[in-house]
């Protein structure tokens, strides 16, 4: 999942202090409160997998010392991978793996509308292919081995 965030995040318009109080408890609790809750949800079925893993999408804002100004997705981000990292101690009697992706922008259709119609500066977000060959890297890997956070950057701006 890679979650919602603020009215008006990642542009100009974005202001933490008309954020309203209801809006961040909403971010944090589909970004952070839902993944913890899910995984814990299916964590007996993906445990009779071969190779289980649970693979959340974090965000670049969500790492040590790269936080954005739009308060609740950045807190909800940095959470998530506090979360994983706990659900792989928590999880690790049932054998299963669990990874953070930590992308850029990625080019999703949502993403290009913004950068088309000037909400987003001009950028090359990551292509779709390369989140989706990350994951599936992730899956083909043995039992044997688990992968903590995966930080995707744009090499292009």
């Amino acid at each position: 999942m890679g979650g919602v965030w603020e009215d008006g995040a990642f542009t100009e318009q974005y202001d933490f202090m008309k954020s309203s109080d209801r809006e961040t408890r909403y971010v944090i609790a589909v970004n952070t409160i839902a993944p913890i809750e899910l995984t814990k949800q299916l964590a007996k079925n993906l445990a009779k997998s071969d190779n289980p893993r649970a693979i959340f999408i974090g965000a670049l804002s969500g790492l040590d010392n790269s936080a954005s100004v739009e308060v609740a997705n950045t807190a909800s981000k940095f959470g998530l991978r506090g979360a994983a990292q706990a659900l792989k101690l928590a999880l690790r009697d049932r054998r299963i793996g669990v990874t953070v992706i930590n992308p850029g922008n990625v080019a999703t259709e949502e993403v290009l509308t913004d950068i088309e119609e000037g909400r987003f500066s001009q950028q090359v977000p990551i292509p779709l292919a390369d989140l989706i060959s990350a994951i599936e890297w992730i899956l083909s890997l043995s039992n044997t081995v688990d992968v903590g956070d995966i930080n995707i950057h744009q090499k292009l701006n």
